[in-house]
């Protein structure tokens, strides 16, 4: 974990100091943060960054020694009398920390401090804030991931390229929906993409379930293709494309889309506009821009998901600012170096349609990295 840019972020936020806690990977992030993921850990530790000064590992006995080797003074305890001491001593004199917490659960991503804790710390006099901000600077990219982000999208639509001309190939004894997953998977293996789980292949109904797991049914005429794929290089981070093809479909699945297409358009302008006016928009506002032209052509009561999410490196679901006032209030910023989705969608029932694009951010606005669909494929 690089310090300085954690104390760089502390003191461009005022705070005195960030205390990453876990007990038995209760938060990810810090084991994320700290390279710790992999390690087997059994009793809590508590790691602090002073916004200016040397960091503090308070690590139980037993662990002391297979404890990877972290920045700063190390404090051992046994007893959990020693362990409410030490935080007294180098911890509570701050007054003040960022911590993986979010006030009434606002962004669950973000929850990973238990109540008992939290009410251990504010016992002592220890006021608890979110430290929420301060990961945005450690979700951000640099030119070598962007690049390798650019080598996945590439490997992905290529994917979905084959798997248009296998089932046009394939019309006259059409394949199943495990039959196009294995497809996709291997091509994107073929592109030396790995991935978290298999690629989604949904048909006609089976689409209006956003996480469908593909099964043998097969495509029929009037039914819709809806290919959500995603895969990043070993060292790099995560793609993420949803593609919408058709086999003669209804008037009614053309109308739906023009109305996902425009969300997807309004989202996108939201955040450019937001740039050009030298502010930085929050997550909820492009979700509220998307969800708005759904709401007016009436499709609100069909809309299951949020409008997007971070992309990032260890899950496609990243840790980062989603695009989201639905399913929770995301009132992070979408900083420079940031990735993520656009992808509304709606599900009314004989289908499903969403449509999903990657979005960089330069200092001066959105880049989109992937291709924009304008029209549902045609199979026939």
């Amino acid at each position: 974990m690089e310090i300085t840019r954690a104390q760089q972020a502390l003191q461009e936020t005022h705070l005195p100091g960030w205390l990453l806690y876990s007990f038995q990977g209760s938060n990810p992030l810090a084991l994320e943060l700290l390279g710790l993921q992999n390690q087997m850990l059994s009793r809590r530790f508590a790691y602090l960054i002073p916004a200016q000064g040397e960091p503090v590992l308070l690590v139980h006995a037993i662990e002391k020694s297979s404890f990877p080797p972290l920045p700063g003074q190390q404090v051992v305890y046994a007893s959990w009398s020693q362990f409410v001491a030490a935080l007294q001593t180098h911890v509570v004199p701050l007054g003040r920390v960022a911590m993986e917490y979010q006030p009434g659960g606002g962004i669950p991503y973000l929850s990973r401090l238990d109540a008992g804790t939290l009410e251990l710390l504010r016992g002592l006099g220890l006021e608890v804030v979110s430290s929420a901000e301060i990961l945005l600077h450690f979700q951000t990219w640099e030119a070598q991931a962007l690049a390798a982000h650019r080598q996945a999208a590439a490997g992905i639509e290529a994917a979905i390229t084959h798997a248009l001309g296998y089932l046009r190939r394939r019309l006259d004894q059409p394949p199943s929906e495990l039959e196009v997953q294995a497809e996709i998977a291997k091509v994107l293996t073929q592109r030396g993409l790995v991935f978290d789980h298999p690629p989604m292949v949904a048909f006609g109904p089976h689409a209006a379930n956003p996480h469908h797991r593909p099964t043998e049914a097969r495509l029929e005429e009037g039914q819709v293709v809806l290919l959500d794929l995603w895969g990043k290089t070993p060292e790099g981070p995560y793609a993420d494309v949803t593609w919408m093809a058709g086999w003669k479909v209804p008037a009614a699945v053309h109308q739906a889309w023009a109305a996902v297409r425009a969300a997807r358009e309004a989202a996108l302008e939201h955040c450019r506009l937001a740039y050009a006016q030298g502010r930085y928009p929050r997550g909820f506002e492009l979700d509220r821009a998307a969800r708005q032209p759904l709401a007016q052509a009436g499709y609100a009561e069909h809309i299951l998901h949020r409008t997007g999410h971070h992309l990032g490196f260890h899950t496609v679901h990243g840790n980062g600012t989603h695009l989201d006032d639905l399913e929770t209030h995301d009132t992070r910023p979408l900083i420079p170096g940031l990735a993520f989705t656009i992808e509304p969608g709606v599900y009314p029932g004989p289908f499903g349609l969403r449509s999903e694009i990657n979005v960089y951010l330069h200092p001066s606005g959105p880049e989109v990295t992937t291709r924009m669909q304008q029209e549902i494929e045609p199979l026939d």
